[in-house]
């Protein structure tokens, strides 16, 4: 019984620590946060290699490391990585810099390696541990199901304590705990007391410096700091949001009061000849544009700087659509102007494609706020929160919403030439079947960031509808137009990369991969293995990985790119997982049948398109979609199981397949060149290759 206890307390803290650390990482060094299959990766392979190694590694280490890491974060060691390797990375990140040099370069790849392997080496350990476990497991379908009910229980509890808006750092303190827990050497555990007691010091005794700074809540997506600004002046007093680092909106007072003091120091300043303090308000502009808005729909409402627009232009229905609960929350306690407690607000938390499927309303404005995410949707997806906003199939979803007359304003951040702006120019015109009016708002100085506005609707009339009824308004915007080449691959639901400019292999994917690979190569050399690896269940992991990789970014179509999505989708894996355990501990399917199953389920994927689960009802949907996606990875444990109780050497066994998924999860990169569908292919690939090196072990 205390095994049992053991494996499930192991198992929960690999799958806990496993999400911590690729948030953590994520959010302190912020190129991570869109290379966090990398830290995924990492943990892969230590614990697979900590399964495969002779010598015997205490939890001690683990636990060490784990200090060494926040230590490091916490001193900002790893802060220069994304200056460093941003002219390696086509993938447009926010702020930074477009150019490098070769010796920045190598210092960003050596602390990016030095990263992964003090990840990689802390859950050796915790891999050596767990392999120990199922070597001397009797029942081991029992132990694997224990293993993946506390994996569940593990999520189940990272995502609860990201509701909670707690510190990863806290969540760490926690895995120390459980590792002093789980050692039995008595002066291991003193010496872990001591490792604690600096962790968290190190971890929670650390803050922000910053006079002006408020707070820092963890959502359950990103790291978010508030800052006051203008805090003595009543009228310009103010607040700035930063995510992970860097700035991301600010919660303004644009109420009538600061128009007045606006329109006073133009009348001071030497404004350009094309400013006009009327239209320099892109939260205002759009009800200008257009009169006579019975409703409105927000997309990335945000801390509420357009809701509050909209309450002055005294729109009667304004329904604010905001993917993160934390900013929703910071904007109802601090915005200067109180747009959250207007009545007429109806506040949405949910990811924007999942509401345009949702309602059945008409809108004669859509706003999408700037949208600009600066993480991934998930550690097991290449997406970010913000991709399949502005893909053709979800510019289609927004014109279906619009009444016959309706009109949306899109703002985003794009510098003339962008490849991002022509991206959206080209769906807009395709979508629409009109060009769209675009010009530039930067000029602004009082009235935000800023940006680059989109302007359509189905007629194709706002010049003459809007613009050539207010001569002045004509003017400002004229002067301010921009033109993109759209010569260029479409956004769509398959290949949704807006700051990738072409289908290609990122560099520092490549890089990376190339020097992991190498140090993988000679750390086998280094260390001395147990056992023979087992080749097919290597490829049984590849595709396992790959499978999932492109499954959580489908379901993210039907269901919303949320976090709660993500939680769904994996406990919805896992515990097909414990089916199959439970149908092979009590009627067994032949490998035979298990494959034809897979195989079957897959072709399935590739011929049954996604949207006919859309016109189903959300339960229905919900139940449906998740069987037929989730189908293949069911025959996958099936046949992984069936191979798992067979093993004579187990440790090895689920290490190969460990170590099998950190190849398949490296092959992700090759989406960005072919597509997310490309994926299901290179998955069935490895399955394929899986069954002549099982059946030949047999």
């Amino acid at each position: 019984m205390k095994k049992y206890y053991q494996l499930a307390l192991i198992s929960f803290t690999i799958l806990f620590s496993e999400l911590l650390l690729i948030r953590l990482v994520g959010t302190e060094v912020r190129i991570f946060a869109y290379l966090s299959n990398l830290v995924l990766l990492a943990i892969f392979v230590g614990s697979g290699v900590g399964m495969l190694v002779k010598r015997g590694f205490s939890l001690r280490v683990s636990a060490l490391l784990l200090l060494i890491i926040v230590f490091s974060i916490q001193i900002g060691l790893f802060s220069s990585i994304t200056n460093q390797l941003g002219s390696l990375n086509e993938n447009t990140i926010w702020f930074q810099p477009n150019a490098a040099s070769l010796g920045g370069v190598i210092g960003g790849l050596f602390l990016t390696i030095l990263l992964f392997f003090l990840i990689l080496f802390s859950f050796i350990p915790l891999g050596q541990y767990l392999g120990d476990i199922f070597e001397d497991s009797k029942r081991i379908i029992l132990g694997y199901s224990i293993n993946v009910a506390a994996a569940i229980l593990g999520m189940w509890a990272f995502y609860g304590s990201s509701l909670l808006a707690l510190s990863p750092f806290i969540g760490i303190i926690i895995v120390q705990l459980i590792l002093i827990l789980l050692s039995e050497n008595k002066k291991h555990r003193l010496s872990m007391v001591v490792i604690l007691v600096f962790t968290v010091a190190m971890g929670l005794g650390v803050r922000d410096q910053s006079i002006d700074w408020i707070k820092t809540v963890w959502s359950p997506y990103q790291k978010l700091a508030l800052y006051k600004f203008f805090p003595d002046d009543p009228i310009r007093a103010g607040y700035l949001l930063n995510v992970n680092g860097v700035n991301y909106m600010r919660l303004l007072n644009l109420s009538d009061e600061y128009r007045a003091w606006v329109e006073n120091e133009v009348k001071i300043l030497a404004m350009p000849d094309s400013y006009d303090v009327r239209f320099a308000d892109q939260y205002r502009l759009p009800y200008l544009i257009k009169s006579d808005i019975q409703n409105v729909l927000i997309i990335g409402a945000g801390g509420g700087n357009d809701a509050a627009a909209a309450i002055r232009a005294a729109v009667p229905v304004i329904d604010a659509v905001e993917i993160d609960p934390q900013i929703i929350a910071l904007g109802k306690k601090y915005h200067p102007e109180n747009p959250y407690s207007s009545s007429r607000v109806n506040i949405v938390i949910d990811d924007g494609r999942s509401f345009f499927r949702q309602t059945d309303k008409k809108y004669d404005l859509v706003v999408m706020g700037l949208a600009d995410s600066h993480t991934l949707s998930s550690s097991l997806t290449n997406i970010r929160l913000d991709h399949y906003l502005y893909t053709k199939e979800s510019i289609e979803e927004v014109k279906k919403l619009l009444k016959p007359d309706g009109l949306l304003y899109l703002s985003f951040e794009v510098s003339e030439g962008s490849q991002t702006g022509a991206k959206i120019e080209k769906n807009l015109h395709t979508v629409f079947g009109n060009e769209p009016v675009i010009f530039k708002l930067r000029d602004t100085m009082f009235f935000g960031f800023g940006g680059v506005i989109f302007l359509a609707n189905s007629q194709g009339d706002i010049l003459q509808k809007y613009l050539n009824k207010n001569l002045d308004l004509k003017k400002f915007v004229e002067a301010r137009r921009v033109h993109y080449d759209t010569n260029i691959k479409s956004l769509t639901d398959n290949w949704p990369y807006l700051y990738l400019g072409k289908p290609q292999l990122p560099s520092i994917h490549l890089w990376i991969s190339f020097f992991l690979i190498i140090l993988f190569l000679l750390l086998r050399k280094v260390i001395a293995w147990q056992g023979k690896f087992d080749w097919g269940l290597f490829a049984l992991g590849g595709g396992f990985l790959l499978y999932e990789f492109q499954n959580v970014s489908k379901t993210s179509l039907l269901f919303g790119n949320t976090w709660v999505t993500n939680l769904f989708t994996i406990t919805a894996i896992l515990l097909l997982i414990l089916l199959a355990n439970l149908i092979q501990a009590k009627r067994p399917l032949s490998l035979k049948i298990a494959y034809v199953g897979l195989v079957a389920t897959f072709i399935a994927q590739f011929l049954v398109p996604l949207e006919l689960f859309n016109s189903l009802s959300f339960y229905l949907k919900a139940i449906c979609g998740s069987l037929f996606l989730n189908s293949p990875l069911f025959f996958s444990g099936v046949i992984f199981i069936t191979l798992f109780r067979r093993a004579k050497e187990k440790s090895v066994a689920f290490a190969s397949n460990l170590i099998g998924s950190a190849a398949g999860g490296l092959l992700e990169v090759f989406s960005f060149l072919w597509g997310m569908q490309s994926l299901l292919f290179i998955a069935l690939v490895f399955y394929l290759i899986s069954i002549p090196l099982i059946f030949k072990q047999r």
